[in-house]
């Protein structure tokens, strides 16, 4: 690094200005420029300048000021601020200085630019001369002590990010789960179960009575049952007939009395 401060070192400077007829009276555009040349300037409609220039090194700086009777930025009467597009798309990086007669510009350019366009509120429809040089470009010499100069900030432009747009959230609807006796849920709709309950099978979509079922009309009673059954029967026809034969003995006994 110490070695490299020793190397010499070059810049390429220049000042200029150019000449506008208006109507026979005169306007002078100064020029002041750093790693940066400016190769024409002229004016873009009722409302710009447009420069074409060529940058030299990684970046460089361009000065220019102009009188307001010829070209200002302006609102309702007070100062506005000017705007200044790189290559027709980016927005420029500016200093701006002004007095009551003129205004400045301090430009910063990036590599690569060959386009500049500054927009203003009004500009003067005039003729443009050429471009004059007031000093040759200067080349430095070898410093006789090491100088460490600081590299002016490159400023980037902020990046306009989009914000993303707000897609609501479809709405779920759910579905019922329960379905009636005999059916079942199926790709979200209810439809008949496979399976019938005892005694009866599905036939066409519908359960029906089983053959055996329906033909069989008496009721089948395990065998303890039937034993059970059996003998209360028995008794309550043994009961009637012991009250029937109670009853008969009863009359007999109270006619015989009579028959004396």
């Amino acid at each position: 690094m110490f070695l490299l401060l020793l190397m010499p070192f070059s810049a390429y400077a220049a000042a200029g200005s150019v000449l506008v007829d208006v109507d026979g009276k005169e306007y002078v555009i100064g020029i002041d420029t750093e790693d940066v040349e400016v190769q024409s300037i002229e004016g873009d409609g009722e409302l710009a300048l447009l420069l074409t220039v060529n940058t030299i090194g990684s970046s460089g700086t361009l000065g220019i000021t102009f009188d307001r009777e010829f070209f200002d930025s302006a609102f309702q009467g007070e100062d506005d601020s000017f705007f200044i597009i790189l290559d027709g798309f980016d927005e420029a990086v500016f200093e701006e200085t002004k007095t009551d007669s003129t205004r400045t510009l301090l430009i910063t350019i990036p590599s690569g630019t060959t386009e500049i366009e500054i927009i203003g509120s009004h500009i003067l429809d005039g003729t443009f001369g050429e471009i004059s040089s007031g000093t040759e470009p200067a080349v430095t010499e070898e410093p006789e002590e090491p100088q460490v100069t600081e590299e002016l900030p490159i400023t980037e432009e902020p990046e306009v990010t989009e914000e993303p747009a707000v897609t609501e959230e479809p709405k779920v609807i759910e579905e019922s789960t329960k379905c009636g006796p005999g059916t079942v849920l199926k790709d979200g709709a209810c439809v008949l179960s496979d399976t019938c309950g005892p005694g009866t099978h599905l036939e066409d979509g519908v359960c029906v009575l089983d053959k055996s079922a329906s033909s069989g009309s008496s009721l089948k009673l395990p065998p303890m049952s039937q034993l059970i059954y059996g003998a209360a029967a028995s008794l309550v026809i043994a009961f009637i007939v012991i009250i029937f034969l109670w009853i008969i003995s009863r009359g007999s006994r109270e006619q015989k009395p009579l028959l004396k």
